[in-house]
């Protein structure tokens, strides 16, 4: 604009010194003398697409090929799951190589914590474990994670399949339910996880009083090892050493062992975890579970403990009717007593694949899995 306002005046001021010229006089003008003609400075160009800068443009990658961990960051969201309500996934991305996980099966209760290395082409993240399958994620922005197809390529048909990044690094809950062998000897425990076999020393915190109690006035186990289940974290104590934290204490298990995925699944020893009831999924956090022993079986039905007799030969089931403890909860009332009932039902058993089937009239009415935490 002040280029134009100075051309402006300069074209004023030559028009100034004009001679007078007349209708009967010539109008040529010397060549000197000639004014100078103001050209207007056309505006810049603008892409009708395009955004100024503001918060949502500066948190694109600016290379549409390329984008870079260059910070260590956190992605968060829920999923699609086949089998259940849902997957919720914490990952920590470092800018370092690691990364962090943790998927929860909504509804199942099922944790898995998970680390390795990230690999990134151009846009596409693999997070690398040797023992877990993870997906295979790609950057819609700095901002967003998508979920790629068996193809390669980004679902982006729905949000359904996408992570956003937290405002700063969120540290991973490392709470997750467990079952493993628990044995204590001159007030040391030590537990060993069935899910991958790791020895863990216990802490000697407030919550692991009440399992510490109850292990020693058990006259069964007599410092035996035993199965138990618990909700714990693992960590390092003062001196560097992997150490379990108990959060909650649910049971011990009795000539329980741990399931063994590779071998021929028996109906007995084994902590099984109720699934289904008459097609119904039941909730993981209610830890409905019972184990079979011999012409005996106990549990626990989401509020209360119960035991029953009962007589297997070949497939044929039959349960004689529960022996409980009577407290309400709101909560698992419902579900309880149609587990219960259900059970009370049963006319047949099946191992099958990793499943108990609990039939009656030729009708599966609970299904049950072996519990691995």
């Amino acid at each position: 604009m002040k280029k134009l306002v100075v051309v402006t005046a300069l074209l004023l001021s030559a028009c100034s010194q004009l001679p007078d010229i007349g209708a009967d006089k010539p109008t040529t003008l010397s060549a000197e003398k000639q004014p100078v003609l103001a050209v207007p400075i056309p505006a810049p160009v603008t892409d009708a697409n395009e955004v100024a800068n503001n918060d949502t443009t500066e948190s694109l990658a600016t290379d549409f090929e390329h984008i870079f961990i260059d910070t260590d960051m956190t992605f968060e969201g829920v999923l699609p799951c086949a089998d259940c309500s849902g997957i919720a996934y914490h990952i920590n991305l470092y800018r370092d190589g690691r990364f962090e996980a943790r998927q929860e099966y909504l509804g199942r209760g099922q944790v898995q914590l998970i680390s390795g290395s990230w690999l990134l082409e151009k846009r596409t993240l693999h997070l690398i474990n040797q023992q877990s399958t993870l997906p295979v994620f790609h950057f819609r922005s700095n901002q967003h994670l998508v979920m790629t197809d068996l193809a390669g390529k980004p679902i982006l048909s729905s949000e359904a399949y996408q992570l956003s990044r937290y405002a700063s690094l969120k540290k991973l809950d490392p709470r997750q339910p467990l079952l493993g062998m628990y044995q204590l000897k001159n007030n040391v425990a030590t537990f060993i996880t069935c899910q991958n076999g790791d020895t863990l020393p216990v802490a000697n915190t407030q919550n692991h009083l009440p399992m510490m109690r109850l292990y020693q006035q058990d006259t069964r186990l007599n410092n035996k090892p035993v199965i138990a289940t618990l909700v714990g974290r693992k960590s390092a104590d003062q001196h560097g050493i992997d150490t379990l934290y108990i959060d909650k204490f649910e049971q011990f298990w009795p000539n329980a062992t741990c399931p063994d995925q590779f071998a021929q699944k028996q109906l007995q020893g084994i902590v099984w975890r109720a699934e289904k009831v008459a097609n119904r999924y039941i909730p993981h956090q209610l830890n409905v579970r019972l184990i079979f022993e011999k012409d005996r079986l106990y549990g626990f039905s989401g509020c209360n403990n119960f035991n029953a007799s009962y007589q297997q030969q070949a497939n044929t089931l039959s349960v004689q009717p529960l022996a409980s403890t009577r407290k309400f909860c709101a909560d698992a009332s419902n579900i309880e007593q149609q587990f219960t009932e259900k059970l009370q039902q049963v006319d047949r058993a099946e191992v099958n694949a990793d499943k108990l089937q609990l039939f009656y009239n030729n009708q599966v009415i609970l299904e049950l899995v072996p519990a691995v935490n």
